[in-house]
């Protein structure tokens, strides 16, 4: 078999073993999406209070929101291994994967696997009303789906390469949790509202460091709001590449050095 074959049958096992217990796993993924749900609900009250925040209305806000959670979503579907990488080091599950004949990160990446159909079914139902509202009114036509699509992939693979990066600082410093949280819940959260609203060194933080305004913010002042030029995109797919090239590059150096737990 090849290694995306392989992959693709731990996968499947891996969401046979979080199927097992058929109620558990109903009531989470209902959970995980109501959740979802309410999030933007509230976001969509603040909005419908103020009218608008800084000339970005509901429809465009929740635009940026179903993009980034979309992207999420869609990276925690195969990064749960890597989003929570800290207890491999920890516990020495890391030696368990190394002694697999196969690539150490498509171990960790097929063996732990997050169910995410209820979250990311919200998220795109989110940003399918939005984009019908934009398109109703005329301020989109039709090349929005298409370029969603595009910045959802290269939004995914940001998270992937900012997700990598930080699992891949664990080989030096062990502890990455708090780290985590950071590098990914705090800056997603942040990502949910224009960048326009934050200070200049926040928004640099975002858009050069850890670069999560790439995956809805850039590419939407142009799709949605058409202040900048088409030069986003590609910009954007070139953002992807650089922060997963940089990534690999720093997994494979901590892996170098990674010293065995001795359990």
């Amino acid at each position: 078999m090849t290694w995306m074959g392989i992959c693709w049958l731990l996968y499947k096992m891996n969401v046979r073993a979080r199927m097992q217990y058929r109620l558990n796993f109903v009531l989470m993924t209902l959970l995980a999406s109501v959740v979802t749900v309410a999030e933007f609900l509230g976001l969509a009250v603040v909005l419908n209070a103020f009218g608008s925040i800084q000339g970005w209305d509901v429809w465009e806000v929740g635009y940026l929101y179903g993009v980034l959670m979309t992207a999420k979503f869609a990276y925690r579907a195969f990064g749960s291994g890597i989003n929570n990488f800290e207890p491999y080091l920890v516990n020495g599950q890391l030696d368990q994967l190394l002694l697999r004949p196969m690539p150490l990160l498509l171990a960790v990446l097929t063996s732990r696997t997050r169910m995410v159909g209820g979250e990311l079914l919200q998220s795109l139902a989110v940003l399918g009303v939005c984009i019908a509202q934009l398109m109703s009114r005329g301020q989109v036509g039709a090349w929005i789906l298409p370029q969603t699509l595009f910045i959802i992939a290269t939004g995914t693979v940001i998270m992937f390469a900012v997700g990598l990066a930080t699992a891949a600082i664990g080989f030096w410093i062990t502890r990455v949790e708090d780290l985590s949280v950071l590098t990914d819940n705090a800056t997603t959260t942040a990502c949910q509202y224009p960048l326009s609203l934050f200070p200049d060194w926040l928004r640099t933080l975002l858009l050069a460091v850890i670069p999560f305004g790439f995956i809805s913010y850039v590419p939407a002042m142009h799709i949605v709001r058409g202040e900048w030029g088409g030069w986003t995109l590609p910009l954007t797919g070139a953002v992807a590449a650089a922060a997963l090239a940089g990534a690999l590059g720093l997994w494979r150096i901590g892996v170098a050095r990674y010293q065995s737990t001795g359990t």
